[in-house]
């Protein structure tokens, strides 16, 4: 009896040492926040997720665990982790608002996740909803709710309603930043928000010219569609007439209007997904700046077309090849590479004339081109020093080619260099001089994405950190590829004028997605008197770089 005793003395001890020593949850939440603000996302979210098992009624809990989900999927490098972390985030905010639908934290940030994710992940909606209940639960029980989180709530509405194309919605939202922060630098970003959503030039009427290259056909059309403004037909063959124009976001918007007054029409799906290819062909520009994502909602967009209007005549064999064709085409984060193969396959199996047959043939060869790359890109990824790493490098490195000096006029400088890698994706690319103390001097060269994206999404950490984008427009194009590439600089600076001789540095920087292969090399070279050449060969990516200065 007296043993029996003592072990119930002892397990009640223990049981009281366990309470006494539990975590309440707000002692996981500063714990995990100590984690966050260190750099420690990883632990933080462990932390989190042991606290939803300890208080699983707890709507707080799901919060910050989703949260810290949502800020590890914005720092992942890999692709499909990302997109594995962006979904367990939205449970978790699912759940937070399923066990309370008051929770204003649970509201902002969902809705803060649903307007930043790329919009063909479908999250655009549901976080714009989850803002603007937010600010319906702040309306009725303002203590609820601080200020600082209200102001970011409206911030995140005007980018919700703008990528959703609403653009009076858009600047009421700002304009509600401004009224409540007025000063600060969210409101001055909210000014330039709504100055970029409504420029001048925006506000006048249709210029005449304008008219004149839309031509009597579209006027003629926009002028019964007025009258008959729910005529799919007519909204078809008015972004018929704007393609051929070459106006590709007028035909989309008419596109779209036809679909949804009648969605069974496998034409009208035809031409959407040819309208959003004429505006993914303009690659990169300044919209990526407002949206990063903008030319990959473009090719989710086209998939989806295509999709749709293949389940409404599976049997037609032109569509089955036009989205093989687009299938092969897309970037590899589509997932449409198989897809594409069997429609294609399809199609050399049918009984279509010859040519069609071919034209089958050469997309299914650049589909099977694709996926070779797939597998040594996983080499060098996976296996970077290994013999069969560099045999890679040695199958695919161009050779060398030199300039031709009788097509310049001296003086001049030469920058010659071989990007000796491709990746799913072709690499982001910058060439800029710098002077011996590395002050940038100029940019020569810059890719379409980071030359537009600028700080939104830095690619070239060292081009971006010494031209801080100075006049980056002037310079960049579209994104150079495997190969060999030649550049001439004038000796003059970024404001225009000619340098001074001396000490200089030309510099080319490479960064390749989604293998996160990296390089930069240096060239240093004098300006004088004297003919000058300096060659670097280093590196697999950057295989080769020669400067050479004729006086």
């Amino acid at each position: 009896m007296k043993m029996l005793t003592a072990c119930i003395i002892v397990l009640v001890v223990m049981g009281i040492s366990n309470i006494t020593q539990a975590k309440t949850l707000e002692e996981y939440i500063t714990e995990a926040e100590d984690y966050q603000k260190s750099g420690n996302l990883e632990q933080a979210l462990i932390l989190m997720e042991e606290a939803v098992e300890k208080y699983p009624d707890s709507s707080n809990a799901y919060v910050y665990s989703g949260l810290y989900a949502g800020m590890q999927a914005g720092q992942s490098q890999d692709y499909m982790e990302a997109g594995r972390l962006i979904e367990k985030s939205f449970t978790l905010f699912d759940r937070a608002v399923a066990l309370d639908s008051l929770n204003p934290f649970a509201h902002f940030y969902r809705g803060l996740m649903g307007v930043n994710v790329p919009e063909f992940l479908g999250k655009l909606e549901g976080g714009i909803y989850n803002l603007e209940f937010l600010i319906r639960i702040n309306e009725d029980s303002p203590e609820k709710v601080s200020d600082d989180i209200i102001i970011s709530a409206y911030d995140l509405l005007g980018m919700g309603y703008k990528k959703k194309g609403e653009k009076e919605n858009a600047k009421l939202a700002w304009e509600k930043v401004l009224e409540l922060a007025p000063g600060t630098e969210l409101a001055e970003s909210a000014e330039e928000n709504i100055n970029r959503l409504f420029p001048e030039a925006t506000k006048e009427s249709q210029s005449t010219e304008e008219k004149k290259i839309e031509g009597p056909t579209i006027t003629m059309l926009k002028e019964k569609i007025e009258k008959e403004p729910d005529n799919p037909s007519l909204l078809l063959d008015l972004g018929k007439a704007y393609i051929n124009v070459e106006n590709y976001k007028k035909a989309e918007e008419a596109l779209k209007k036809s679909i949804s007054i009648d969605s069974s029409n496998v034409e009208t799906y035809k031409y959407l997904a040819f309208a959003l290819g004429g505006i993914a062909g303009k690659g990169y520009d300044e919209r990526i700046y407002d949206n990063t994502n903008f030319l990959a909602n473009i090719a989710f967009g086209v998939m989806q077309t295509l999709d749709r209007a293949f389940l409404l005549a599976p049997d037609d064999i032109e569509l089955r090849l036009l989205r093989g064709i687009v299938g092969v085409q897309m970037p590899f984060f589509v997932g449409k590479l198989e897809q594409g193969i069997d429609d294609l396959n399809i199609v050399i199996e049918s009984d279509v004339h010859d040519s069609t047959k071919a034209e089958a043939l050469y997309w299914l060869g650049a589909a099977y081109q694709k996926k070779a790359m797939t597998y040594w890109i996983d080499v060098v990824s996976r296996y970077s020093d290994s013999r069969a790493a560099q045999l890679v490098f040695d199958g695919i490195c161009p050779s060398v080619k030199h300039v031709d000096l009788l097509n310049y006029q001296t003086p001049f400088l030469v920058i010659d260099f071989v990007l000796g890698f491709r990746d799913e994706l072709a690499p982001q690319t910058g060439v800029w001089i710098e002077d011996e103390k590395n002050n940038f001097i100029k940019t020569i060269y810059v890719s379409g994405f980071s030359g537009f994206a600028k700080e939104k999404q830095i690619n070239l950490p060292q081009w971006s950190s010494s031209s801080e984008f100075a006049d980056v427009d002037a310079v960049t194009e579209a994104s150079i590829d495997l190969g060999h590439h030649i550049y001439v600089w004038d000796f003059k600076d970024n404001s225009g004028k000619e340098v001074k001789q001396g000490n200089y540095i030309i510099k080319v920087e490479v960064s390749y997605w989604p293998s996160m292969k990296y390089q930069s090399v240096s060239a240093p070279i004098k300006l004088g008197k004297k003919e000058e050449r300096t060659v670097v060969e280093e590196g697999n990516l950057i295989p080769y770089l020669e400067v050479k200065y004729f006086p």
